[in-house]
């Protein structure tokens, strides 16, 4: 690579990251504990609805701007979505001091759009202790990024070659795909596709899985590539259950996320997130997630319930 190559792949990459920070994670500062998002990515391109991680991972940033410590970190966030936000709307954002101990510190954070409430969510932070028990799950065995397909390329495949996908696969292809629309800062490889979606047979095992990271470098900050997994971590519950379904409305009711290790990056390495829903019932689904770097320490779990609909008459 020639020095004009890498000087163009080095804008690249700082264009990516101003994209990121200075769009989808911006927060303008109002007041004391208010703040304010003007750049809202739409979860689908049919609607004008905001993307539910965008939400989560801005509702992340209000509340790490209240900490005054840098020993504390982001543990677990618990989240309700109330209403469908406008994209062309601002979402304002409201941080509630609710705890500061010597291990602890809890924020509640509302987001309102248009005089209500839209979202809320309460974020712990604890300050950093060694571990004193220690025990995870093991990562799946599953092939490796390099060898799996990108997502872009895996719809434009669908697109073009049609007839080699079940009718049960072009419904599961079509859930995953509008779900799935996602800022092109980051990076998805879908893993073993032909399982879960393209013959998608109803019996299947309700699961999910692929590697993601974020296409820009973005540096050391610890809190930052929390924020963005929170923003990812939206990326797949929802459509996990819904691939084998005939279901045309879809609403995000709760999330929760726990963060195990914050010693992970998501820009220099990929991450493996594998979604599989236990139990759908009451139209309603339950989803659980795991996060594992690439080497196997898995560090982050969610949890999301959804609501499932089929079409409506009217």
């Amino acid at each position: 690579m020639n020095d004009t190559t890498k000087n163009d792949a080095c804008d690249d990459i700082n264009e990516d990251k101003s994209e990121l920070l200075e769009t989808f994670l911006k927060l303008e500062e109002l007041d004391v504990d208010f703040y304010r998002s003007t750049h809202l990515l739409r979860g689908r391109k049919e609607n004008n609805r905001v993307y539910g991680g965008q939400v989560v991972g801005q509702a992340l940033m209000a509340a790490h701007r209240t900490i005054d410590h840098h020993d504390f970190k982001v543990h677990s966030l618990h989240c309700n979505f109330l209403y469908a936000a406008d994209a062309d709307r601002p979402l304002l954002y409201q941080v509630t001091r609710i705890r500061d101990s010597r291990s602890f510190a809890t924020r509640l954070v509302r987001a309102r759009q248009g005089g209500k409430d839209i979202f809320s969510t309460s974020i712990s932070f604890q300050k950093i202790e060694p571990d004193s028990i220690t025990h995870q799950q093991a990562m799946p065995d599953v092939p490796p990024p390099e060898e799996c397909e990108n997502a872009q390329d895996f719809w434009k495949r669908m697109i073009l070659e049609p007839a080699t996908v079940s009718e049960e696969g072009k419904r599961a292809a079509e859930a995953y795909r509008k779900v799935l629309d996602f800022p092109e800062t980051f990076l998805i490889k879908f893993i073993n596709p032909k399982m879960y979606i393209v013959d998608a047979p109803a019996d299947r095992p309700m699961k999910f899985a692929c590697w993601v990271k974020n296409k820009a470098i973005i540096g050391e900050d610890e809190h930052l590539h929390h924020c963005i997994a929170a923003f990812i971590s939206d990326i797949a519950p929802i459509g996990t259950p819904i691939g084998a379904h005939a279901a045309n409305n879809k609403f995000r009711l709760d999330h929760s996320m726990w963060i195990h290790r914050h010693d992970f990056r998501i820009d220099d390495d990929w991450v493996l997130y594998e979604t599989e829903s236990t139990i759908a019932a009451a139209s309603r689904a339950l989803i659980h997630g795991k996060m594992w770097t690439r080497d196997g320490r898995m560090v982050l779990s969610s949890s999301q319930e959804i609501l499932v609909r089929g079409q409506r008459d009217d």
